[in-house]
């Protein structure tokens, strides 16, 4: 979780794999999203990672890389999707990175009030990028500078515009991994303390005690490549681990959703997908 400024900072590599990960599933012949933007926000270190991944990798091994990071970005909006429906105007990405919900689904974005949670280094790069893009920032669009390790997130969001006494829905995706403990659970208790409704999508790894041998091989060589890279991994959890966490912050429901219940989703017609289970996800709700 790397910081800089305009001139110097470049995105994060974790930030840039899943930006790479939702543009290399747009070859997929049935996409759970078509995120177009993805590439271009990533800029240079992007087009460079996607070449070196595509000559690395054979192609099954390639649409299960792009499918990881594609399901966990579709399972997200289709929750803001139902947020809205239940009469929600407000949505906080925590960690936003490269994150192109805002510019691309203009059927949702003019619905909400979406706030964009991440270091002020990454927020420079990506407006910069959307300018040289020629993508607009819609109004509905507000950013609020933040480390989450030291930085209050009640009050920067609420600095940014945000409304403590509405509903929200909130994502924290690939976030909890990059964070100690403590500031995991005050995110947790900020959310937990917002009007009954609200809710929060958020993922976590696994310890390797939980995986099979491949993907407990897989969750090892990411974490050497996050932490060669300056992004160590800080914490893993079993699903009763962060279920305690959640349900101490007052979430009153928490539903997991591991490899079986995601091919269940979105994959029943794909037998043949591969999801290791090293993230999974949770909703819980006030």
């Amino acid at each position: 979780m790397n910081d800089g400024t305009r001139a110097s900072f470049t995105p994060g590599y974790t930030a840039t794999l899943a930006a790479v990960g939702r543009a290399m599933h747009l070859a997929s012949d049935r996409p759970l999203i078509e995120d177009h933007l993805a590439l271009g926000l990533a800029g240079e270190p992007g087009t460079t990672l996607l070449a070196a991944l595509a000559s690395q990798l054979p192609e099954e091994s390639r649409q299960s890389f792009g499918l990881a990071f594609a399901i966990r970005a579709r399972f997200v909006e289709d929750a803001v999707e139902r947020a809205i429906g239940d009469g929600f105007g407000q949505y906080v990405i925590l960690g936003a990175g490269l994150d192109a919900f805002a510019y691309r689904r203009a059927d949702l974005n003019q619905r909400l009030k979406i706030f964009e949670v991440d270091r002020a280094g990454a927020q420079a790069w990506k407006r910069r990028r959307l300018e040289e893009m020629g993508v607009s920032i819609p109004a509905s669009v507000s950013f609020a500078a933040l480390d989450h390790e030291t930085d209050d997130l009640r009050k920067r969001l609420i600095d940014a515009g945000f409304d403590p006494s509405g509903p929200a829905i909130v994502s924290a995706m690939a976030l909890t991994q990059y964070l100690a403990q403590p500031a995991i659970v005050r995110i947790f208790d900020m959310v937990g303390k917002l009007p009954v409704g609200s809710g929060l999508v958020v993922t976590y790894v696994v310890p390797a005690t939980e995986l099979s041998d491949l993907a407990k091989a897989g969750l090892m060589w990411t974490m050497s490549q996050a932490e060669e890279r300056g992004e160590p991994f800080l914490s893993l959890f079993r699903p009763e681990e962060i279920d305690d966490l959640l349900r101490q912050s007052g979430f009153t429901r928490v539903d997991h959703f591991g490899p079986d219940e995601l091919r269940k989703l979105y994959l029943a017609d794909r037998p043949e997908a591969q999801l290791t289970g090293i993230e999974r996800l949770a909703t819980a709700f006030v």
